[in-house]
C-alpha cells in the first residue's frame, strides 16, 4: 500500500512543473551514477580475470613444498604415490633457485626452474611460446627455456636459438651469489621463448629437473616440492590424501593460496573503487532530499486528507520513504539498464580501445558479476533510506499543521 501510495505520487502532476523536473534530475542522477559504478566494476572484474588467467595458466593446480626447508628428499616411491592419488592426473618433482644467466658481457639473475617432460600437463607456459620450442631437455643435453625479459636483458631476442648460454650458481657448500667460492659453471642452450607476464618473464628460465640438481649441488632424489595437475572437483580429499601421504613437513597450497595476497590486493582495490564512486553516489544524492522536501509542500492538503482517514503520522513517514525508494530505484534501474548495454556491446566489439600497445589485448576488457548488481541496488536503496528520512519525518509532521 505505501509504495502503491508513493507509485502514484512519484508518476502523478504537480501546481509546479518544476516539481516534477527536480525530481527527474535526482532519478537521472542516481542513474548516472548507477551506471558509471556497475561499468568502472565490471572493467575491474575483467583485468582481474585476465590477470587471474595469466598467473593461473603459470602456476600448478597444487603446490607441495616443504615448510621448513629450502629443498627436500622425495624418493620415486613417494612420488609415485602422490601420482597413485585418485584425482590427480600428472606430478612432477620441481627444482627450483637462483642463478647467473650469462652471455658474453651481459649476464642477469634468474629464477632456474628444473621440470620434466610432464611439465607442460601441469603448467600452460608452452601455450605462451613467442619463439622455439618448449623443450627443457636432459642431464647430458641441458636446454633453457627462457621469459622474454630475461632475452631482452641478455640481448638474445635478435639471436638464433641454439646459442650456448653459461649458468652460474651456488653449490651446496656456497653461501651465496656474491661469493665466489664454490660457484658452479655449467653450459646450457635455449630452445624457446616465452611471454605470460612482466613479473614472469624477467625471471624464469625451465630447464631439466636433473640438470637442475647438478647446476646446485643436489641429490638425485632432492627436489624444491611437487607441483600437480589435478581434478579440481577432488581438491580437499586430494589435498588430504597428500598431507596424510607425506606428513606434516609439507604445505600444500592450491591457485589461490600460492597468489593469496595478489588475489586480496585486486579485491581490495576493487571495493575501494565501490566506496569512492560511493560517495559520488552519495553526492548525488543531495538532489534526492530536496527533490522530496519539495514533493512534502506540494502534498500537504494530500497529507491531511491521508490523516483524515485514518491514516497514521508513521503510515504517512513509511509512504514518502517509499517514495524515496521508489525514485532512487527507478534511477538504478535506468542505471543498470545503460551499464547492461555498455557491457554487452563493449563484450561484442571492443569499441573501447586502450591507449598504447598492450602484450595481452588492446581493448577494456569487462564482466558483469551479480554480486556487484546486489551491492549497488543495496547502496541505492540505503541512500534512498538516508536520503528520503528527514523529508519523510517533515511529511509525518505537517498533520500536525493547519493547511493554508
Amino acid at each position: 500500500m505505501h509504495f502503491l501510495f508513493a507509485w502514484r505520487y512519484f508518476r502523478g502532476k504537480y501546481s509546479f512543473q518544476a516539481i516534477q523536473l527536480i525530481a527527474w534530475v535526482s532519478v537521472f542522477a542516481i542513474a548516472i551514477g548507477t551506471a558509471a559504478l556497475l561499468t568502472i566494476l565490471s572493467v575491474s572484474n575483467g583485468f582481474s580475470e585476465i590477470v587471474n588467467g595469466l598467473y593461473s595458466d603459470f602456476y600448478a593446480d597444487l603446490r607441495v613444498v616443504p615448510k621448513a626447508t629450502k629443498f627436500v628428499h622425495l624418493t620415486p616411491q613417494q612420488l609415485n604415490a602422490v601420482r597413485q592419488i585418485d584425482g590427480v592426473h600428472y606430478a612432477t618433482g620441481i627444482v627450483e633457485n637462483k642463478a647467473i644467466l650469462v652471455r658474453n658481457e651481459n649476464q642477469t639473475v634468474v629464477f632456474v626452474k628444473g621440470v620434466d617432460s610432464n611439465y607442460i600437463h601441469i603448467n600452460k607456459v608452452n601455450q605462451y611460446l613467442k619463439r622455439g620450442v618448449f623443450e627443457v631437455g636432459s642431464l647430458d643435453s641441458p636446454k633453457l627455456v627462457l621469459g622474454i625479459g630475461v632475452e631482452e636483458n641478455l640481448l638474445l631476442y635478435n639471436a638464433n636459438l641454439g646459442e650456448s648460454l653459461e649458468l652460474i650458481a651456488v653449490g651446496r657448500s656456497g653461501k651465496s651469489l656474491k661469493s665466489m667460492d664454490q660457484l658452479n659453471h655449467l653450459v646450457a642452450v635455449q630452445s624457446g621463448a616465452f611471454s605470460v607476464q612482466q613479473e614472469f618473464d624477467v625471471q624464469y628460465a625451465f630447464t631439466s629437473n636433473q640438470f637442475a640438481q647438478y647446476l646446485f649441488d643436489l641429490d638425485s632424489n632432492q627436489y624444491s616440492g611437487v607441483e600437480l595437475s589435478i581434478d579440481l572437483n577432488k581438491e580437499k580429499n586430494i589435498i588430504t590424501a597428500i598431507q596424510d601421504l607425506l606428513g606434516p613437513g609439507f604445505l600444500v597450497q592450491n591457485k589461490y593460496q600460492q597468489n593469496a595476497d595478489l588475489y586480496k590486493i585486486m579485491q581490495i582495490e576493487k571495493w575501494i573503487i565501490f566506496a569512492i564512486l560511493a560517495l559520488i553516489m552519495v553526492v548525488a544524492s543531495f538532489n534526492l532530499v530536496g527533490a522530496l522536501t519539495m514533493l512534502v509542500l506540494e502534498k500537504q492538503k494530500d497529507i491531511h486528507v491521508l490523516h483524515a482517514m485514518g491514516a497514521t503520522a508513521g503510515k504517512i513517514q513509511k509512504i514518502f520513504l517509499s517514495l524515496s525508494i521508489v525514485m532512487a530505484m527507478t534511477g538504478a534501474l535506468i542505471g543498470g539498464v545503460i551499464a547492461s548495454c555498455l557491457i554487452f556491446l563493449q563484450t561484442q566489439f571492443h569499441f573501447i580501445q586502450l591507449q598504447g600497445v598492450s602484450f595481452v589485448i588492446d581493448y577494456y576488457p569487462v564482466k558483469a558479476i551479480w554480486t556487484d548488481y546486489l551491492a549497488v541496488i543495496s547502496l541505492v536503496v540505503l541512500i534512498a533510506i538516508i536520503a528520503g528520512w528527514v523529508p519523510a519525518k517533515k511529511a509525518a509532521g505537517r498533520i500536525f499543521e493547519k493547511i493554508g
